[in-house]
């Protein structure tokens, strides 16, 4: 009951203040999070040699991350979050290429629906090459909000923490939409820092004068994401076995 409410209270909060508003786009940057502490869990396992390699990897996906952009369009209702397709260098290796897309979510095209209380993703299986679509709800029940506070962009930001996971939203804009998949708070998601390796953050905010009209994914099979996530498993299992 509580998380039709909730829904409900999104609904109404995004209608009242995205009527003066309108819509906007919101483009954001990537970056791997390579703090030393990041690494030290790594070096028992790998030693100090791969740790190394690892360094160097991940330093060389943030210089290729300086020069991609995400997009994230909504108005009152809906949103769809996507790499900007900026054409690297020639001369980058592909598998470093795809990394930094995967850094900022940029492998997939993420679309809500607050009236539907849904999230679906749309992205290409590895392993069988076809065309995905995976639906879970909109709102997310295990988010804890803190009572810590920054700055962004000019907004005041809250931070909410899941697990190593934390996000920074602005009740300012009482949208629960939010980078890749992050989503579900009472405010637009402004920093978003996945398990403490990778970061995406919002570099600018521009609002339309006009409604923006957000194109829903149609294509692909359709399933749950728990769904997907059972395939996945089974397809290990396979592997494994083999």
């Amino acid at each position: 009951m509580m998380r039709y409410y909730t829904t409900f209270l999104f609904f109404i909060l995004s209608i009242l203040f995205l009527n003066a508003q309108q819509s906007a786009v919101v483009i954001y940057k990537a970056e791997l999070n390579t703090d030393k502490e990041r690494y030290l869990k790594y070096k028992d396992k790998l030693g100090e040699n791969m740790v190394n390699r690892m360094k160097q990897k991940d330093a060389g996906i943030n210089e290729i991350l300086k020069d991609f952009s995400f997009k994230l369009q909504f108005n009152a209702t809906e949103s769809r979050y996507e790499w900007e397709e900026d054409m690297p260098d020639e001369t980058v290796n592909q598998s470093v290429f795809l990394l930094s897309k995967l850094a900022g979510g940029g492998l997939a095209v993420h679309y809500t629906n607050i009236k539907e209380n849904l999230y679906l993703k749309q992205f290409k299986e590895i392993s069988t090459g076809r065309l995905v679509r995976e639906t879970a709800p909109l709102v997310q029940k295990d988010w804890q909000i803190t009572k810590e506070t920054d700055t962004i962009l000019g907004y005041p930001v809250i931070k909410a923490v899941k697990g190593k996971t934390e996000a920074w939203f602005t009740s300012s804009i009482p949208v629960p939409f939010g980078p890749a998949e992050a989503r579900g708070l009472p405010g637009l998601i402004l920093k978003y820092n996945f398990n403490n390796t990778r970061i995406i953050y919002a570099d600018k905010i521009k609002w339309l004068k006009k409604n923006l009209n957000i194109k829903r994914p149609k294509k692909g099979l359709l399933r749950t994401q728990k769904e997907g996530r059972a395939q996945r498993m089974k397809e290990m299992g396979r592997m494994l076995n083999k």
